[in-house]
């Protein structure tokens, strides 16, 4: 592994300034030494040519990765009609420049607006300044940047195809909707006082929907099919979740949680359950993690808490049986900590990191922190070994990071954007 411009240790090692975790015992603290001391070799290894690129954008744009490719949004502002969406090209060479393959306008005001990749188009959603201030989603093609369609609502992944769910004056109603077209494939009217969606690797499969009259119904959401219909002890006025095939129910002031299955819709378990919580899964457990903070894994054939600990969040990444989560506490900067699923037990600190959000879901996990002056740590966190891998050191970057499989894009000091291929 080699890894450019470390610098001193003590620059390149020290997290921020914060509040100082608790420790949890001599083996973990032991892992930290082995971090620093994986930092040191890394300052001593060859140093090799950085392959930096630099991409103009302004301030408050939105940028996604895909393949090589960097797309940038800038929304409208009051001295433009409209925002740009433009397609960089970076190159492999490190002495070459990023090439603009297109740049086109697009009718999109609002400053939080979302990109994101979908069957070779690049969708963009976001508020178009019409008077009901309703968010429509354009799906650009990736080699033109032609906009092939658009429509109102924020498309969700289902397969090949996309769901946008259209409220209107009446009943919600549900769209599938070819990419490639733009078109209906089949819509259906849900009338519901809560509407969920279980999510594969590929996007949306079931759609779950409690009727205010009480029934429950869930649907394909790939063929447009009604599979069961049935009522539930819990009231529509609950407050429901979706985590691998369960309904999870919690019934207004009655203390309950409720497992239902999410085939069939019969309930599997009931149990006492007093905190506010959304549910996720992880690894062959549940997760639910407090409004509050704090972590607490279920059994999910019987309801029973396999393990809880109130001192972490949830950070988002697993792998291999293990997960990141941080201490609690406000800010950016947060110790992080790798939770092996199963027991909760701490495998490993990996101390303070900013995580840089992903846009391939299984891609590497990096990490960020200063590492004095406007330098930037860069480190790839390798959640299944419970082990940190230093990477680069970064000069001139202010944060503001994300990545994808092939590159890290971070916000300069002069709000441009710079980009590296990563290196495995």
């Amino acid at each position: 592994m080699t890894v450019i411009d470390l610098g001193e240790l003590r620059d390149a090692g020290s997290p921020p300034p914060g509040p100082v975790p608790r420790p949890v015992g001599r083996p973990l603290r032991l892992a930290v030494v082995l971090v620093f001391a994986l930092l040191a070799l890394a300052a001593a290894a060859p140093v090799a040519k950085r392959a930096t690129f630099v991409v103009p954008a302004p301030l408050g744009a939105v940028a996604l990765l895909h393949d090589g490719d960097v797309f940038l949004l800038e929304p409208a502002d009051a001295s433009t009609a409209s925002g740009r969406l433009s397609a960089w090209r970076i190159p492999d060479s490190p002495g070459a420049r990023p090439v603009r393959r297109w740049q086109v306008p697009v009718p999109v005001v609002s400053g939080s607006a979302e990109l994101r990749w979908h069957a070779d188009l690049v969708l963009v959603t976001g508020s178009s300044g019409r008077p009901d201030g309703a968010y429509r989603t354009f799906a650009h093609a990736r080699d033109t940047g032609r906009v092939r369609w658009q429509r109102s609502g924020e498309g969700l992944a289902a397969g090949p195809d996309l769901l946008f769910e259209d409220g209107g004056d009446g009943p919600p109603t549900v769209h599938s909707v070819d990419p490639v077209t733009g078109r209906d494939r089949w819509s259906a009217s849900m009338p519901s006082a809560v509407t969920l969606y279980r999510n594969r690797a590929d996007g949306v499969d079931r759609i779950v929907t409690v009727r205010p009259d009480g029934p429950a119904e869930v649907w394909d959401a790939r063929r447009g099919v009604r599979l069961h219909t049935a009522p539930l002890v819990t009231s529509p006025s609950g407050t429901y979740g979706v985590a691998g095939d369960l309904l999870l129910a919690v019934e207004p002031n009655a203390d309950r949680l409720t497992g239902y299955d999410i085939d069939g819709l019969t309930r599997r378990w009931d149990v006492p359950w007093r905190v506010p919580s959304f549910f996720v899964p992880c690894g062959s457990l549940i997760c639910a993690q407090g409004e509050a903070g704090g972590v607490r894994a279920l059994d999910p054939a019987t309801g029973r808490t396999v393990w809880r600990d109130n001192r972490w969040e949830l950070a988002g990444a697993e792998r291999g049986g293990r997960m990141l989560a941080s201490s609690l506490g406000r800010g950016v900067w947060h110790p992080l900590v790798v939770l092996d699923v199963a027991s909760g037990q701490v495998a490993a600190e990996l101390d303070v990191w900013n995580l840089a959000p992903s846009d391939t879901p299984d891609g590497p996990v990096f990490g960020v922190r200063p590492a004095g002056g406007d330098r930037m740590l860069v480190a790839e966190l390798d959640v299944a070994a419970a082990r940190v891998h230093a990477r680069d050191v970064l000069p001139a970057v202010s944060g503001d990071c994300r990545a994808d499989a092939q590159l890290l894009l971070c916000r300069l000091m002069d709000g441009r954007y710079g980009v590296w291929r990563v290196s495995r």
